[in-house]
């Protein structure tokens, strides 16, 4: 394998589009037995990482690109439509586990807002929700418990704000990665090709206190 890769051009390589199953990601661990000798929610059970202090935190909306399709809408979603898309979202995670009826019908369960359930823009945050707790949420929240049950500093941060941009809906929420230009003080600069935000004065202040707190906690922990 080493051998193919050697012959092969960059642009080969650089250009592949990798597209994963609905609702999987496309890059991530594999285990192999010698960089990842094994699952790493097995490996941080046993306390197997290094004990340094951490620094995490998720975004208010992360899972927006998986609800991206439904952008044009400005009535939200129908009950059909987040039904289907519950289910989806089930078959493509978990397959087809004796009792999958009951996990489907738990999550329709727990992500309805029962106070305002024919509300299709409520039921498109729900949705949003499910997203963002199942795929950033859920696991962001795992991993700093087990660095905290063995005793190593965990700092954990939810990241509510967002740029003003074209293109984004008014329900969008921080999506993954809004962060970003916050971190690395984008907002003091101005509008780039990557972040092209209407950046404003809270903007620029928010990002400030961002860069604090980070660059402090390297710096001090």
């Amino acid at each position: 394998m080493v051998n193919c890769l050697r012959r092969k051009p960059y642009r080969e390589l650089v250009d592949q589009d990798i597209q994963p199953a609905r609702y999987h990601i496309a890059f991530g661990p594999v285990v192999d037995g010698d960089v990842v000798p094994d699952d790493p929610e097995i490996l941080m059970e046993q306390g197997e990482f290094l004990n340094y202090d951490i620094l995490m935190g998720v975004n208010q909306g992360e899972g927006l690109k998986f609800v991206e399709d439904t952008f044009e809408s400005e009535d939200g979603i129908s009950a059909s439509y987040f039904d289907f898309t519950v289910s989806n979202f089930v078959d493509n995670l978990y397959g087809y586990p004796e009792g999958k009826d009951v996990l489907r019908e738990t999550i329709k369960f727990m992500y309805t807002d029962w106070a305002d359930r024919d509300n299709g823009d409520m039921r498109r945050k729900t949705l949003l929700a499910l997203f963002t707790d199942h795929q950033w949420v859920a696991p962001a929240v795992a991993t700093a418990r087990f660095h905290a049950e063995y005793e190593s500093p965990v700092y954990f941060y939810a990241f509510y704000h967002r740029c003003q941009a074209e293109g984004r809906p008014e329900w969008g929420e921080a999506a993954h990665g809004d962060e970003v230009p916050y971190v690395f003080g984008v907002p003091m600069v101005g509008a780039t090709d990557l972040f092209p935000c209407n950046f404003s004065k809270n903007d620029i202040m928010l990002s400030a206190v961002v860069m604090t707190y980070w660059t402090n906690f390297a710096k001090t922990g």
